[in-house]
């Protein structure tokens, strides 16, 4: 960045619309990104700031085995994020938003990755158990006095289409930007042996920032990666789920976990579990000219390195293999190779496996898109 660059950048802060002591499960938060007239919001700079405490009881901290996703850190308190311009209305409505944070993390990071302040900041962890030690809140060793126990502050940078534009954001074009963070419920973003219907957590001093620098008055549009999910389940050995999303896709990744492991105390309901005894899958779509596309798959191996072709195309150079096994986690998913239009045409997946109504399975499909304003 030249220097004429840096002496043109401002620095932003914004509390949300309604300003709480603490915010709590299903609590929505409204920030309102507002640069001025002249000047542009610089891409990759929006972060959520605050302090975490979590309870085991009314306002008593949480002394017990109560933790979050390490992968996901801060981002796990937030169920879905959206995000409208006063000009160009809803860009992005991302639902079960700590579930993509963790297929994004697993595809990309690998453990030492999460000990770079980038990561730690954001209450991301090698480990389970310093996620479990963040819930407890950070005591000072004092060699005198009786040491008070603090909140854990955080910093995270949210997967959005504001922090995947290819270039700035001019007021004039976009009018006032609002981001709504919809927080968790309790059961969804915490779990552990001590997590319970009594434990809750509390976000406090909430805030967004970012930066801005002066309009450079460029007409040529902005491109931003965005994010549809679709949630379904499979209840039989024969699945087909298909799905439309309002958008011209070009990769889809599909995740799961067992319906019996979602929102309950003592699993992760963020976990990327495998199907049981998964045989065969088959996407099925139309492709620009309407031709009909199938690919059917029956190894495993190509079956992860399809879903890894999926998220390496939202791009991610560091997606790999290697770090899926690593972080013994499994995904599915298909680079279309070519934009397909789904609002028109449907997606389908079917799915052999050993998943019955017994055990059903909860489905978790993201697709990826490019939105230009």
């Amino acid at each position: 960045m030249n220097n004429d660059l840096v002496q043109r950048v401002l620095y932003h802060s914004v509390q949300p619309q309604s300003v709480q002591a603490t915010y709590g499960e299903y609590n929505s938060c409204d920030f309102l990104i507002n640069v001025g007239e002249g000047r542009s919001l610089l891409p990759g700079t929006i972060r959520i700031t605050g302090e975490l405490r979590v309870n085991e009881a009314l306002n008593t901290r949480s002394t017990g085995k109560r933790t979050f996703a390490p992968n996901c850190g801060a981002h796990a308190f937030c169920d879905s994020i959206s995000v409208q311009t006063q000009n160009q209305g809803l860009l992005e409505n991302l639902q079960n938003y700590p579930r993509y944070v963790n297929m994004d993390a697993t595809a990309s990071l690998a453990t030492l990755d999460m000990l770079d302040s980038r990561n730690q900041c954001e209450l991301r962890a090698t480990l389970q158990k310093t996620s479990t030690d963040y819930c407890l809140g950070v005591t000072p060793t004092l060699t005198t006095g009786t040491a008070v126990t603090e909140n854990i502050d955080f910093s995270f940078k949210p997967l959005v289409c504001l922090n995947k534009a290819d270039r700035d954001m001019p007021m004039a074009r976009t009018g006032t930007i609002t981001l709504q963070l919809n927080l968790a419920r309790n059961m969804s973003a915490l779990f552990g042996e001590s997590q319970d219907a009594a434990t809750t957590y509390e976000l406090v001093n909430l805030k967004c920032h970012y930066k801005s620098i002066m309009d450079s008055q460029n007409p040529a549009p902005i491109n931003m990666g965005v994010v549809y999910n679709v949630k379904s389940n499979i209840l039989s050995t024969t699945a087909s789920i298909s799905a439309n999303v309002p958008a011209v896709c070009d990769s889809v990744a599909i995740s799961f976990i067992q319906n019996q492991h979602e929102n309950v105390p003592v699993y992760d309901s963020h976990s990327l579990e495998s199907l049981v005894n998964l045989a065969e899958v088959q996407y099925i779509f139309n492709d620009q000219t309407n031709s009909l596309i199938t690919y059917n798959i029956t190894d495993q191996t190509e079956m992860l390195e399809r879903a890894v072709e999926a998220m390496r195309n939202t791009s991610h150079n560091q997606v790999s293999m290697d770090k899926f096994r690593a972080n013994q986690s499994f995904i599915l998913g298909l680079n279309f190779e070519d934009a397909v239009d789904l609002s028109k045409n449907r997606f389908t997946c079917q799915i052999q496996s050993g998943v019955d109504n017994v055990r059903p399975t909860n489905v978790f499909m993201y697709f990826f898109a490019r939105a230009s304003i």
